[in-house]
């Protein structure tokens, strides 16, 4: 008996360990995760659900989905750091590593032109493999006669993922669709609060942010790699631009088909270190650091009091029913932090220490990242409604109480989230 105490005790030491692996550890054991919300979405390795109270069945699914993989979104984030390698070239000022780099950013830079923000083939195929899986996983969902309102912004990328979902689902059964991408719903799938954006990079959080870029930003090994003239990059060179340049076209890469790779560039604790960096820059503008007065999660408020109120509109419909949005990560960061799941409504002015604190940008918003309200009933008359939220198709936790983790009340999640939008003062 004492040994088996024992087996188990070590066992969930070991599972508490996995769960708590910090940032740092996942990006020394793979740093394709210190492209932040450049990681490629990758599905859990196994889809396992919390079995629901008993009587209980899924009847609707409320979606909000990031495009999928995609291009950089402008020429410059190519065209500088290849322009600035070209140049010191002619003049013979790179090494014969310096020389290979320009000519791969030169290949990824050529396959870029002209598809600035759009979706790669790992895009469709990402968007395709989600719906799948959705409705393997939820089959009382998509039945036959289920309906599904698919909406998106105007954004090319965001159109593409949503009729690359939608190919999915016809071909995997004969359901009524409804789908739009018009900017009469940019006020809840974009809504741009200008008030709110004029916030994120204010004095305090500008200066906060660069003190911790001079902190961490290291690119003289970098540098030394691909000049060979010290004089040349001191009088000519950006030195920490272009390291930052470089490393996230690196980052992006796995978002494409290529058999190349910049990470080989940098080590370990670079790749940490940039991470930081940008991760802290994700936080600043759209999650809750106090430093600019922690409000850009509300930038989303219209997104989830639209989700709300149309999950709302379903419970006592006959048939299931489907509701797919399709935005950005400008969306998909800042819902997930109002949403509070998994402790991400993190509250902080300490950017140095977000990695301890549990928030990385790329659990929340990989490309492809999505957002599923589940939806449980007894029967279309059932005035206990349950939902379960999935954040990247894996369960979560949210700030309310319930005696059947990961499932909530329905009226006690409407309640909590429609008062904490409503005290929100414009």
């Amino acid at each position: 008996m004492r040994r088996k105490l024992l087996l188990i005790i070590v066992i969930a030491m070991f599972v508490s360990g996995l769960s708590a692996q910090t940032a740092r550890d996942e990006i020394y054991g793979n740093m394709q995760y210190a492209a932040g919300f450049y990681t490629s979405y990758a599905a859990p390795a196994q889809l396992q659900d919390t079995p629901a109270p008993v009587g209980y069945k899924p009847f609707h699914i409320s979606h909000y989905g990031c495009h999928g993989s995609r291009y950089h979104t402008s020429a410059n984030s190519y065209d500088t750091p290849y322009t600035t390698l070209a140049k010191a070239d002619t003049l013979g000022k790179l090494t014969d590593l310096g020389r290979d780099v320009m000519r791969r950013i030169s290949f990824i830079r050529d396959d870029a032109d002209m598809r600035w923000g759009e979706l790669s083939d790992q895009g469709f195929l990402q968007q395709r493999e989600i719906m799948s899986r959705m409705m393997a996983r939820f089959p009382d969902v998509f039945s036959a006669n289920v309906d599904i309102d698919a909406r998106c912004t105007t954004l090319t990328r965001c159109i593409l993922s949503m009729e690359s979902a939608l190919v999915q689902l016809a071909q995997n059964g004969m359901f009524i669709f409804h789908q739009d991408a018009t900017k009469h719903d940019t006020h809840f799938l974009n809504y741009e609060d200008k008030k709110l954006m004029a916030m994120q990079m204010d004095s305090t959080a500008t200066a906060n942010y660069n003190a911790l870029v001079r902190k961490l930003q290291k690119p003289d090994r970098f540098i030394s790699l691909i000049f060979n003239d010290t004089a040349y990059v001191r009088e000519h060179i950006n030195a920490g631009s272009l390291y930052s340049s470089i490393f996230r076209l690196g980052g992006n890469l796995q978002n494409m088909d290529y058999q190349l790779s910049l990470y080989d560039l940098f080590t370990k604790e670079e790749a940490y270190n940039n991470w930081k960096i940008a991760n802290a820059w994700s936080y600043i503008n759209y999650g809750g650091y106090t430093g600019n007065g922690g409000l850009q999660p509300y930038t989303q408020r219209y997104l989830l009091r639209q989700m709300i109120m149309d999950a709302d509109s379903c419970l006592y419909m006959a048939s299931p029913s489907v509701d797919l949005r399709f935005g950005d990560e400008t969306g998909m960061i800042p819902l997930s932090c109002l949403l509070d799941i998994n402790g991400y409504g993190l509250a902080t002015d300490n950017l140095e220490t977000l990695d301890e604190m549990g928030w990385a940008d790329y659990r929340i918003s990989p490309v492809a990242a999505n957002i599923q309200f589940i939806l449980y009933r007894r029967d279309r008359h059932d005035d206990d409604v349950l939902i379960k939220v999935l954040l990247n198709e894996r369960e979560t936790r949210l700030p309310l109480h319930t005696d059947h983790a990961p499932y909530y009340r329905w009226k006690d999640f409407c309640e909590y989230y429609l008062d904490k939008l409503d005290a929100y003062e414009e």
